[in-house]
């Protein structure tokens, strides 16, 4: 039987749990992470102390504590980044312009990690099929289905996350001791793990109490998570009918100016097409009064030419 490998929350590590989830195994520990983060810082000195280890940004960088860990576990993206790329493996933002047809296809890749402020969690497909491994989730991880898959992705982005493609050859979940948990593929639901229930203290209540108020509790936490599936499915429905108006109101804008664009042209076609025709009309009369006047002229001469023929006769003695 398949085992998927989950690491619960631990103190601010959700970016070692997020990138050991992604693994499928406890490669990376704390240590680990808080090694890969001086290495970046110490990369980071050399390229200042480069510009003068008396400059003013010089000083400045080495008075300041490491930006790639804090006081509570927090690692900065780059160190989470270098971890996977250490594996083989590559990160893109889902933003990114060559991820158009993940946007549009997520259920063809292989894995997502995503964050929101100090919190980072993980969505796999493993034998197929998909799981969030948050590591936050109280119920343990949880089956994704295709369809629920994109409108879970667009929910993460509505809410500000910013969600990164893994790509490369991810490794099968690792047999062995670690921090996390290894759960029966089989065990998995849309819903959580079976058998998984949140830790709670009963004082004063019977065996009976007890087992009713747990039946309860998985009944309500069953009704959560269904009711909030419902609801991110509404919001992306809601969000894609939104893009396909915008985008519809867009090619109205664009096909409203192409058209005021054209009957601008087809107007200054009409406006020379009238003032050639003028020109010709003009060009006409010019030539009719010029033909005319010609007309005129020879008329003169013929009659100034018969006048003096007539004189000449008048004069010559018969």
């Amino acid at each position: 039987t398949m085992e998927i490998y989950w690491e619960p929350q631990k103190a601010a590590f959700c970016g070692v749990h997020a990138v050991n989830n992604l693994l499928q195994g406890p490669l990376y520990s704390e240590w680990d992470f808080s090694q890969i983060g001086l290495a970046l810082t110490e990369q980071e000195r050399k390229l200042m102390a480069e510009k003068g280890t008396e400059s003013k940004d010089y000083l400045v960088f080495m008075a300041k504590d490491s930006s790639h860990v804090d006081e509570s576990g927090n690692f900065s993206i780059e160190v989470i980044k270098k971890a996977i790329t250490n594996m083989d493996l590559t990160v893109t933002p889902i933003t990114h312009p060559n991820m158009k047809a993940v946007r549009e296809h997520p259920q063809e890749e292989i894995a997502f990690i995503c964050n929101l402020a100090n919190h980072w969690q993980t969505i796999r497909k493993i034998g197929g099929v998909w799981y969030n491994l948050n590591s936050t989730l109280q119920t343990g991880p949880h089956k994704i289905s295709e369809t629920y898959l994109g409108a879970f992705l667009q929910q993460l982005l509505a809410e500000k996350y910013s969600i990164f493609v893994i790509r490369g050859r991810l490794p099968d979940p690792l047999q062995g001791s670690g921090p996390g948990k290894r759960i029966p593929a089989e065990d998995i639901t849309t819903k959580g793990v079976k058998g998984m229930k949140v830790e709670k203290k009963s004082v004063g209540a019977t065996s009976n109490s007890s087992s009713s108020v747990d039946a309860d509790l998985q009944q309500a936490l069953a009704l959560s998570m269904q009711s909030e599936e419902q609801r991110i499915l509404a919001m992306s429905a809601q969000l894609a009918e939104e893009k396909a108006f915008q985008e519809a109101l867009a090619m109205s804008k664009a096909y409203a100016a192409s058209s005021s664009v054209g009957q601008k042209k087809k107007r200054k076609v009409e406006i020379k097409d009238n003032e050639q025709k003028e020109a010709t009309v003009e060009n006409e009369k010019k030539t009719d009064r010029a033909v005319d006047k010609e007309g005129d002229n020879t008329r003169v001469l013929c009659k100034e030419s018969c006048a003096m023929e007539e004189h000449v006769q008048s004069e010559t003695p018969t």
